[in-house]
């Protein structure tokens, strides 16, 4: 009585007894599937056997042992990462190499941690602080005067007109030929009565922030 082969698709050696592999419902051996089908690694060069983890990113393949960071050699598997000119870097490495330094404190702003910038200049985002009541500004409006920056409601008390009668903040520059120099005026354009004027400055208009994420990987697929 005959017995039904099982045999390699590919080099039709038998598969009886042997470890086989099934792509696409058809049966290969592990010699013709790792020539036919295994990824190269972009370290090594050498294919990423049936036995080996295909760590990939970004259609790029390695051996468990190959993913490494491009600077340091140190293992980049099951760790956050970032990319540079297509080389993969450890956030340590990256950071020394190309990280932003905060304007306030100095120090690198590491990978993945969020970030202010404004101008060209970048902040921790626990760094960027309202001059007068020292919180974070965070992603709130505030208004820059003077190399400073200002939340609404301080830069408000600090500079901005206020109105004796109301006690209101009046948001729009006086042009007013009746307001003297030393800040009287005759009719308050808020309240119709007369009015003393606190400050010298108005309030120019207000900016926001974006909050930025440094460039970091940590999507690796197995």
């Amino acid at each position: 009585m005959s017995t039904e082969r099982f045999d390699c698709h590919y080099c039709k050696d038998s598969l009886l007894g042997k470890k086989y592999i099934l792509k696409e419902d058809t049966q290969y051996c592990t010699k013709c599937y790792e020539n036919l089908f295994a990824n190269s690694c972009e370290e090594c060069s050498l294919p990423i056997g049936c036995n080996c983890k295909d760590l990939s990113y970004k259609d790029r393949h390695w051996h468990e042992n190959c993913f490494k960071c491009a600077k340091c050699s140190r293992s980049l598997v099951e760790k956050a990462f970032a990319a540079k000119d297509e080389l993969l870097l450890c956030t340590e490495c990256y950071s020394h190499e190309y990280s932003s330094k905060c304007t306030t404190c100095k120090k690198t702003i590491i990978p993945g941690s969020r970030k202010m910038e404004y101008k060209g200049n970048s902040w921790h985002e626990t760094c960027f602080l309202c001059q007068r009541c020292q919180q974070p500004i965070g992603t709130k409006s505030f208004i820059p005067k003077d190399n400073s920056y200002f939340c609404i409601p301080c830069f408000e008390k600090q500079f901005a007109y206020q109105c004796c009668a109301c006690k209101k903040v009046w948001r729009e520059q006086s042009t007013s030929r009746s307001r003297s120099d030393s800040g009287t005026a005759n009719v308050s354009p808020a309240c119709s009565v007369p009015c003393l004027w606190w400050a010298a400055a108005f309030s120019p208009s207000a900016t926001t922030f974006s909050v930025l994420n440094a460039a970091v990987r940590s999507d690796l697929t197995w």
